[in-house]
């Protein structure tokens, strides 16, 4: 009975963190689609702190991860199936669509780096151009003072 309690108990602690992951994966598919919102507004300082956020949330999915790789070990030993559980499936899901989303917010930034490339490529020519029209003494007029 001892072995069957703990099982149970494993099982319950595995069914927690796979809830608590989920609210993370979640919490990190929200970022995510507030991240592309940002790079569409190309408002930059927003993604980075968005980035800082799920920074620190991958962190604690790295330890669910850890943590659900040593229960389901102990719980298949055992002979439990994993898959009956409908929120690993949702964990699946959510990473994926994050995923998705991360791709999206991916080509944005990079269509924003070309377009600012491009800009900063027409600056530079723009400024060229002025300092060469500053440089030159005579402007096409001629001035004489006996006129």
């Amino acid at each position: 009975m001892v072995s069957s309690n703990k099982l149970a108990d494993s099982s319950d602690s595995l069914i927690e963190l796979l809830a608590a992951q989920c609210v993370d994966l979640e919490k990190l598919l929200a970022l995510a689609r507030e991240e592309t919102a940002a790079a569409q507004e190309r408002k930059f300082l927003k993604i980075w702190d968005i980035v800082s956020e799920r920074t620190a949330i991958g962190k604690r999915l790295e330890t669910f991860h850890r943590q659900i790789s040593e229960l389901r070990s102990h719980l298949e030993s055992k002979g439990e199936n994993l898959t009956q559980y409908d929120i690993t499936n949702r964990v699946i899901e959510l990473a994926n669509l994050t995923l998705l989303q991360d791709q999206q917010t991916r080509l944005l930034l990079t269509e924003s780096r070309t377009e600012l490339s491009a800009s900063l490529i027409n600056l530079e020519k723009s400024h060229h151009g002025t300092n060469a029209y500053l440089r030159e003494n005579t402007k096409g007029l001629a001035y004489d003072r006996s006129f």
